[in-house]
Parts: structure tokens; sequence; C-alpha cells
């Protein structure tokens, strides 16, 4: 049984309306705090909401993480310790008891189903909100057992007083896998910042901007689903002068290190880990490039617009072509084919750039205009 730890963050009072503006009291609730897209959009949001006054929890089931350092002091952190998520149900039901939070965001599956779980029969249950960043049924179809698990428990989402997905393409395949009626499933696409800056730039990205030819950049984890393989494959077709840098780690590491071997690019692709102020490496790049199988959205695409960069990225299932307008605002190309995305490489970095257009587009992914989505989605 899960332990709750509270930060010295006093109490909030619940309001008698859940739903009266500038008194909604909201928890969050993620496995942990990991480095990952969600959880940042997730503080994102949090910080968002207590800004406005409102009493706002973020609740971790697992706990832990790189990024439970930047909750912000207005936020009350809670760590319910759980060893396995399924063995948050307990915890989290106590919390509900006992805190007794007026709306609850539950993101990323199977989270939703256990806050759904913990707040079956509860005298004052929350209103639960489930939100769906990843394509589901790509990311877990190597595995039987999980897609199985996976199907017998999304149909209880139409329990959830509001289901939100981060793209319509995304909400469009929840439907299907959840049998809800598509009209049950909102889009909110995620709020993604300008991303962090440093007072002082990492030496390897001066390094890597004072080098010859146009530096192309990603930004992601080093897992399968963002098939970093495939950019340098394009690079090695592509030839010339142009540089890599991919911004991330991940298992995928060793993989990647013996491809860049294999090919000879030794000197034009760098690996170089994990950033906490991605921004440097935003504001050194020329191009931006993405290569993944699958994207619930897409938060590196906006990150690079934010930096008035061009932007080229597979049109994978499902957000890229939503974020980049459908080719309005950066090329698509077909996954998997590195052919097409060395020629869109070469294309974007011969085009004129337009920095200030891609600064507006990004501008529409704010957090304040997520939020209010949010809590427009909980009062419907």
């Amino acid at each position: 049984m899960g332990k709750v730890w509270i930060t010295d963050c006093p109490l909030v009072p619940i309001p008698k309306d859940p739903l009266a503006p500038m008194d909604v009291a909201l928890a969050f609730v993620l496995p942990d705090l990991a480095v990952g897209g969600v959880e940042r959009l997730t503080l994102d949001l949090a910080a968002a909401a207590a800004a406005r006054g409102l009493g706002v929890d973020l609740v971790t089931l697992t706990g832990g993480g790189e990024l439970a350092t930047q909750v912000p002091p207005s936020v009350r952190l809670i760590n319910l310790g759980a060893a396995r998520l399924r063995q948050a149900i307990v915890p989290l039901r106590r919390y509900f008891a006992q805190t007794a939070p007026a709306a609850v965001v539950a993101a990323m599956w199977p989270v939703p189903i256990v806050a759904l779980l913990a707040a079956a029969g509860l005298r004052r249950p929350p209103r639960i909100l489930a939100a769906e960043h990843c394509p589901l049924r790509q990311h877990y179809a190597a595995s039987p057992a999980q897609m199985l698990a996976l199907r017998a428990t999304l149909p209880a989402y139409r329990l959830a007083d509001a289901v939100v997905a981060v793209s319509d393409g995304l909400a469009d395949d929840l439907a299907m896998l959840a049998h809800l009626p598509r009209r049950r499933i909102a889009t909110i696409a995620n709020p993604v910042p300008p991303p962090a800056r440093s007072a002082v730039p990492d030496p390897a990205v001066t390094m890597w901007q004072a080098g010859p030819g146009p530096r192309l950049l990603t930004v992601g984890r080093l897992k399968p689903e963002k098939n970093h393989a495939l950019l340098i494959d394009a690079l090695a077709l592509a030839g010339g002068t142009a540089r890599l840098a991919i911004v991330g780690e991940g298992q995928q590491r060793p993989a990647l290190e013996a491809q860049i071997v294999r090919l000879g690019l030794g000197d034009r692709v760098i690996l170089a880990g994990y950033s906490a102020t991605p921004g440097d490496w935003y504001a050194a790049a020329d191009l931006f490039v993405l290569g993944s199988d699958y994207e619930g959205f897409g938060n590196v695409l906006v990150e690079a617009m934010h930096h008035g960069l061009p932007v080229v990225s597979t049109a994978c299932p499902f957000g890229p072509a939503e974020v980049l307008g459908h080719g309005a605002y950066g090329q698509l190309v077909p996954p998997g084919q590195p052919r097409a995305l060395a020629d869109a490489i070469a294309a974007a970095l011969a085009a004129p750039r337009q920095p200030e257009r891609q600064r507006a587009r990004a501008a529409q992914f704010g957090v304040e205009r997520a939020l209010d989505a949010y809590l427009q989605a909980i009062a419907s």
C-alpha cells in the first residue's frame, strides 16, 4: 500500500461549486515525473491553473522522476509510492476521500482506469477527465497481452465525465478502440511553451554551431518509435556536408552508435544525450527533422517553430500532419522512407525561411488556451 507524501503547501479548501471560475480544485494524476512530453505539459498546465488561483495537486502513482524538482511551489506534489500502477488504486481512493478534489485529469492509459476504479462508489467522487496522448494501438502492438488488456479496459472510459485526445486522428482511433461515440472525445492540442535555454550554452552546442555545413536537429528519447535510425539513413543518402544532432537519451543508443560507425558518419552525427535546456540546440539549428513511426501530437515540432525553424517530418499517425497544418508549416513525407526524407531535407534547406510565420503558428499552442479547453471539457 502506498504512502501519501505531501509537501508543506497547505490544503486548499474544496469549493462548494466545483466548476465556479477561480475556485476549481484540480488534481493531475500521472504515473511519475520522468522526463517526457506528457509530464512537462502537465507541469505547465498545473502551474497555469495555480496562477489563476485554483487549488492544484499533482499526484504521482509510483513516484520519482527527474522532473519532480520542477514542480512549482504553488502546486502540491503528492507521491502515492505504489510499486505498480494497479497497487495505486487503494491509496488513490484514500487521497480522493481525504482531499475531495473537485476534478481530476488522469493522463495516459491505464492511469484513467486506475482513477475511475479509485473513485467508484465514493460519497463525493471527483469529476474525472481521461486524457490520451499516445497512439495506443501502435504503442502496444508488439504485446498481445497489453493489447488484450487495452481492449478490455478502454470501454470503461465511457464512465469518465470527459475524454480528451491531443489530435483529431488520435481521437478517431481512441473512439474505435474504446467503443465510444466520437462526439464524446474532445480534441485539445498540447500546450507547448518555448523550450528552455541556459544562460551559458553547452560547449557541445557551441562546437556544433561552429562546424561546417547545415545543421539538422531532432529532439526525443532514443526509443524505437522515434526512429532516429531513419534520420541517419537519410543523412547518408543525402551526402553533402549537413550534420545531424540527436538530443535525447535512451535504450537505442548502442544501436544508433553502431549505425553511425557502419555508415561512416562519425563526423556528421552527434548523439548529444539529454539536455535540460534544449532551446540552446534549437537556437543553433538550421532545420528540424522528425522521423517518428507514430506520434500522438509532436511537441518538438512546436518547439522548433517557436525558434522559427523550418520543419521536415514523417506524416505518421497521428499528430504531426495536424501540427504542421497538413503541410502548410513544414514538409511531410511517408514514414520509413529515407530517400523521400533525404529529398525533403534538401528541398527545405534550399527554400526561403519564414521564421515569423513559424513562430506565429507555434504561438497557437499556448498553455492558457489549453487550460481553458480542459476546464471547459470538465464542466461540460
